[in-house]
């Protein structure tokens, strides 16, 4: 006689069964056996890489968001060592628990490691398996790695959380910052027409005060951490670094511009005009091996005028848009001739657009960098206002009434 299919299929299923409660994560960790690290600042001294890592404190920082916790809710451990594996290694026996990475939310370099070349602390950081790779890298400027990491915020309890919440809310409204992640900062430096570009961040103040957990409770802190520009890179090394405008510029031409603000001076009057640019687009165009076109197309709001305009009149809403046109022709221009002449890197991507619209002619170059300090670059930037606001005179013009 035939056996039923449900007898033939019942030791398989049995054997299903039995290994369900054997069925987990291998790579599971218990959270009172590891160090969650959110921020990562490597230094370089004496020839020794110098590692701080910002660990939480758990119990600590739920007990501070509910109003308790008397300890701090980060604690920022450092190790030295002749690599930063080494170094990490040295620093569990300061940390009594296994380093986790896969936390990380910053990753600061300092200036002495940005000048004497990345490729090496990159190395670990694409092999490391723990690492992911949406954590932001950033640049200490005027301040070693480790004096960013220790200092307090008052606006969250995990200052490194701050640090990344901080660089998304400038990129998004100022656009004078950038969020690079470590995919990004190694594209870029697999371009051979186009050097990467790292956000910096200065320290203001005194770095004794701002490691104190009271300098966060002040109205007005002793430190303050800023984003301020940032650093461009001939290769793996940084060149040198870029203010605010040259920052914004950069972020225009690469189509990485969320929204930003424009002051521009008023149209045959004295005072000044606010544009919000809420959308922007870039193109580079090469003419020649030597010579390339930058068209800018922008749109913005007019935020505020801080003179007496008709805004009913059509001429003047033309001599507004030429007022913004000329504002970001001059940024542009400026920025370009300081990475030609001073940097001498190009980090736009100018002989990355060569690259692609030209390629006989690109490879015929040996050293593009040099190339690229006597190219002409023209620039074009084309406005267009969308709104002018809920009123239509100045507050002066109704004022004066």
């Amino acid at each position: 006689m035939r056996k039923p299919r449900i007898s033939r299929l019942a030791p398989a299923l049995l054997c299903l069964l039995l290994l369900l409660p054997l069925a987990g994560c291998w790579s599971r960790h218990e959270l009172n056996d590891i160090s969650i690290v959110v921020g990562m600042g490597i230094d370089k001294k004496n020839g020794r890489y110098q590692v701080s890592a910002q660990i939480v404190n758990p119990g600590q920082v739920t007990q501070k968001k509910n109003g308790g916790g008397s300890f701090s809710p980060v604690v920022t451990y450092q190790a030295s060592g002749l690599t930063i594996p080494d170094a990490l290694a040295r620093m569990t026996v300061k940390a009594a628990r296994d380093l986790y990475l896969s936390h990380l939310r910053i990753l600061i370099l300092g200036e002495e490691i940005a000048r004497g070349g990345i490729s090496k602390p990159l190395d670990f950081i694409s092999r490391n398996r723990e690492l992911r790779t949406d954590f932001f890298l950033i640049v200490a400027k005027n301040a070693s790695a480790s004096e960013i990491l220790d200092m307090y915020s008052p606006i969250d309890p995990i200052p490194s959380n701050s640090l990344f919440t901080k660089l998304e809310t400038s990129d998004n409204t100022w656009s004078a910052t950038g969020k690079v992640t470590l995919d990004r900062l190694i594209q870029d430096l697999s371009k051979e027409g186009k050097g990467p570009a790292l956000t910096t961040i200065e320290l203001i103040g005194k770095p004794q005060a701002g490691e104190k957990i009271s300098s966060a409770q002040n109205i007005n802190p002793a430190v303050v951490l800023k984003y301020d520009g940032m650093a461009a890179f001939k290769y793996d090394r940084m060149a040198g670094w870029m203010d605010e405008n040259d920052a914004r510029v950069l972020n225009f031409i690469q189509n990485s511009t969320y929204m930003t603000t424009l002051t521009a001076p008023c149209p045959g009057s004295k005072g000044l005009v606010s544009y919000q640019v809420l959308r922007s687009k870039a193109k580079i165009r090469s003419l020649a091996p030597d010579e390339f076109e930058v068209v800018l197309h922008t749109q913005q709001d007019i935020a505020d005028i801080g003179c007496r305009l008709d805004i009913t009149d059509p001429s003047t809403l033309s001599a507004l848009t030429k007022a913004a046109d000329e504002k970001l022709e001059a940024m542009m221009n400026k920025t370009i001739r300081k990475l030609q002449k001073q940097l001498k890197v190009d980090v736009f991507g100018f002989g990355d657009a060569l690259h692609r619209q030209n390629p006989k002619e690109w490879h015929k170059i040996k050293d593009w960098n040099r190339e690229f300090e006597t190219a002409k670059v023209k620039v074009k930037s084309v406005s267009t206002i969308r709104r002018i606001g809920t009123t239509i005179k100045s507050m002066e013009d109704e004022i004066k009434k």
